[in-house]
């Protein structure tokens, strides 16, 4: 029991801290600047890139912290296409960066997504 507490803890501070910072940042906000974060981050692109690649991590973490297996694979379902959406968007403005990113979160997806 307390090692599935003591797996979760890390994992809720990694995701809980920066989602309460945004949570903050957004009450603080006005509300036309609320309205345009609404518009900028419910839009295909944002939802695809950045909503697939932070769910897929934060359920990887979960199925990493509660040793389940299959729970790492929905993540990576998330992981891997919003991986592929990131890279072709960043490939239309710049090659380079492109295969940066494609490395990087082929990486992550190896060492941190593995089913061991």
């Amino acid at each position: 029991m307390f090692e599935i507490i003591d797996a979760l803890v890390p994992t809720f501070i990694a995701f809980g801290f920066p989602l309460a910072a945004y949570i903050i940042g957004y009450v603080k906000m006005s509300e036309a600047e609320r309205k345009e974060v609404r518009e900028t981050f419910l839009t295909l692109k944002s939802l695809f890139t950045g909503g697939f690649i932070g769910l897929g991590l934060f359920v990887v973490a979960i199925g990493d912290a509660l040793t389940i297996n299959s729970l790492k694979v929905v993540g990576l379902l998330f992981l891997i296409p919003g991986t592929v959406f990131t890279s072709v968007i960043v490939w239309k403005r710049s090659k380079v960066k492109g295969i940066t990113t494609v490395l990087l979160l082929s990486v992550v997806i190896y060492f941190w997504g593995l089913p061991v």
